[in-house]
């Protein structure tokens, strides 16, 4: 019996050295990778501009706003920024956007193409400040512009007359981004 018990004690011993080896497996599998890259726009803008009368008395008030973005364009596609104003300068009655007073022209760093001329804000419709071209992107180099984020800049007139109420007139504007 005491032999009997020796040999039983060995035997799981054994099974489990030799279960592992007998189970060994391998297998691969591969796998598709796929990423979707979109069109996409994303500009930035300081939190105001202040438009300042010029040197001489009553001459125009003016103010540049500069501002970075980076766009991405499709192959058959384009960009564009635009601006548009939420309604009128509070408090009423000295300045009006819908009698075309608030005027800007644009420029570029370098990349995309400034509106054209003297262009007027509107509160109904949004008005040109840069196209961006075909298969387009900011930074990178090659195909890309070098600048990372690419800049440009508006130029905003308002008309100064000696018979304007004093104080303090603001105008929210919406610029938008678009890239398809």
């Amino acid at each position: 019996m005491e032999s009997l018990r020796r040999i039983c004690s060995f035997v799981p011993l054994i099974a489990v050295v030799f279960a592992f080896p007998l189970c060994a497996d391998t297998a691969a599998v591969t796998q598709l990778v796929s990423v979707s890259i979109s069109p996409v726009g994303i500009v930035t803008f300081p939190a105001q501009v202040n438009l300042v009368p010029g040197g001489l008395a009553f001459s125009a008030f003016s103010g540049t706003l500069a501002f970075s973005f980076n766009a991405r364009t499709t192959r058959l596609g384009s960009g564009s920024i635009t601006v548009k104003a939420n309604g009128d300068f509070a408090p009423a009655g000295a300045f009006s956007v819908a009698g075309g007073q608030l005027t800007y022209t644009c420029s570029s760093g370098g990349y995309g193409t400034p509106c054209s001329g003297t262009q007027t804000v509107s509160s109904s419709s949004q008005t040109p400040v840069l196209t961006i071209g075909a298969n387009a992107c900011t930074g990178g180099g090659g195909l890309c512009s070098s600048a990372d984020p690419a800049t440009a800049s508006v130029m905003f007139s308002l008309p100064n007359s000696v018979s304007l109420e004093t104080g303090t007139y603001t105008l929210q504007l919406t610029f938008t981004i678009s890239c398809l």
